[in-house]
């Protein structure tokens, strides 16, 4: 069974992945360390896919993009706040953290859906904003697996109340993209354990589509 590799750093206790595909390893989020784990471990990623454009998921993001100078990926509507990171003063974060030099887009329709390819391997891509405008998840039907960043979590969702967050387009997205999955489908979210669409089908509140 293919099962990413879980790297946790950060005072938020971020989650950052890495899946090898046939031509490469795809790094999910950068959390603060993942860039020396990589030099530890001799992993030289040939992508890095961004959840959303939250500080502690891209706080690595400069380091493995100039290390491995490998694509940094992230949503549109998030590209604001990866390339200019001052706002994270109003969080308590000094020093400032350096911003990658330029990112690619995800080519998804606003709310909808995509096949994305990345190291040989076909994602489905759902653009999920609530919890930031940009947010997104991978889906690989192959593996079983979801990439889920801050949208859904064990036993919860994402917060909505940070700024460009919505309580409705959250809710309506991972009711639109999310509950139809196989049941047995495997969810690695942006922080907390692994869990499975069926478990949260059964528990988790925010998913209750009766």
């Amino acid at each position: 069974m293919i099962a990413p590799r879980v790297f946790t750093g950060g005072d938020l206790a971020t989650n950052g992945y890495l899946l090898e595909g046939k031509d490469g390893v795809i790094c999910f989020d950068a959390p603060e360390g993942m860039a020396r784990e990589l030099m530890r471990t001799g992993v030289k990623p040939v992508a890095l896919l961004l959840t959303h454009g939250h500080f502690d998921h891209m706080w690595d993001s400069v380091l493995i993009q100039e290390d491995y100078q490998c694509p940094v990926y992230v949503h549109k509507a998030d590209e604001a706040m990866v390339l200019d990171t001052s706002y994270v003063k109003m969080f308590g974060v000094v020093p400032p953290i350096r911003a990658p030099s330029h990112v690619h887009n995800f080519d998804v329709p606003e709310q909808g859906s995509a096949p994305f390819v990345c190291a040989g391997e076909e994602f489905q891509i759902f653009h999920l904003p609530g919890h930031s405008p940009g947010s997104v998840v991978f889906y690989h039907p192959g593996w079983g697996i979801l990439i889920s960043g801050d949208t859904l979590f064990c036993g919860g969702v994402g917060r909505w109340d940070l700024p460009g967050g919505s309580r409705t387009a959250l809710l309506q997205g991972l009711r639109k993209h999310l509950v139809g999955l196989p049941l047995e489908t495997r969810v690695y979210a942006g922080h907390g354990p692994r869990t499975t669409i069926g478990h949260e089908r059964e528990t988790n509140p925010y998913l209750d589509i009766v």
